[in-house]
């Protein structure tokens, strides 16, 4: 059973999905990525970095020289050495928590700069291979896949608590190991906006959690969209909305579609 399934802060909403994968291009296992609205702008999810005064192995390096000393197992999956044939990225998956104050915070622009790497001007979305990933010394924390960080969570549920009619909202939990033939089967919940980054920090002292894939008001005025595969999530609104996350200044915001070239 999810966390989210038993969360005394989250109640049955009596919304569903059926709107949203008609918006959308009907895959909504990992999150629905609708259209039909003004504007949109994509939330990059923050890189750490711990300052080194010297090289460091990259984090797949470091990974597999533990295994060689016995520091750790080996993992081995139907006979196959796991390890031989796949690269430690370094990179985490769900809610990411702010690290240690040692740690900087590191933006995409940054990073891009430091760790160059072509991409097809098609795709995809903001993830993982927007970077040469085996080549990021082990000092350098990776955003988290599938989720929004505490940090990034919580500044952007204060601008759009600006831009809602009322407190509530929408949430839809994408599960990809649960398959939903009927989308109004998904389950939606309904809780009260400010509460999420309280409920989402408290959950993951236990649980593995992911932000929502899909959040959004009861007037449906904006949308939040965080795919279960992709480092950034897509915010859709107005122009208002859309221009205040553009110009916030905590929040690393792209402008992107798969005919850009940048």
């Amino acid at each position: 059973m999810n966390w989210y399934e038993t969360n005394s802060h989250l109640k049955p909403s009596s919304d569903d999905l059926n709107w949203l994968v008609a918006r959308s291009d009907g895959v909504y296992f990992t999150g629905c990525d609708a259209s039909g609205w003004e504007d949109s702008t994509w939330i990059l999810n923050a890189f750490y970095e711990l300052p080194f005064g010297g090289p460091l192995p990259t984090h797949d390096e470091l990974q597999k020289s533990r295994i060689v000393s016995g520091e750790e197992e080996p993992l081995i999956v139907a006979g196959v050495n796991v390890d031989d044939v796949t690269t430690s990225t370094g990179g985490g998956l769900g809610y990411q928590r702010r690290p240690a104050t040692d740690w900087q915070r590191r933006t995409w622009s940054e990073m891009t700069a430091r760790f160059p790497q072509d991409r097809p001007a098609d795709g995809p979305p903001p993830c993982f291979r927007w970077f040469p990933v085996r080549d990021f010394p082990a000092n350098i924390e990776l955003p988290a896949e599938g989720s929004m960080s505490e940090e990034d969570f919580a500044e952007l549920v204060a601008v759009l608590s600006r831009h809602s009619p009322t407190p509530r909202c929408s949430l839809y939990f994408a599960d990809v190991f649960t398959w939903f033939a009927d989308p109004s089967e998904a389950p939606v919940y309904e809780a009260n906006l400010l509460d999420l980054p309280s409920v989402l920090k408290e959950a993951s002292e236990d649980d593995q959690v992911f932000t929502p894939a899909n959040i959004w008001p009861s007037d449906r005025s904006w949308l939040v969209y965080t795919d279960y595969d992709l480092w950034a999530t897509k915010v859709s609104g107005s122009s208002k909305l859309i221009n205040e996350l553009r110009t916030n200044s905590f929040l690393e915001t792209l402008d992107w579609t798969p005919s850009d070239d940048t």
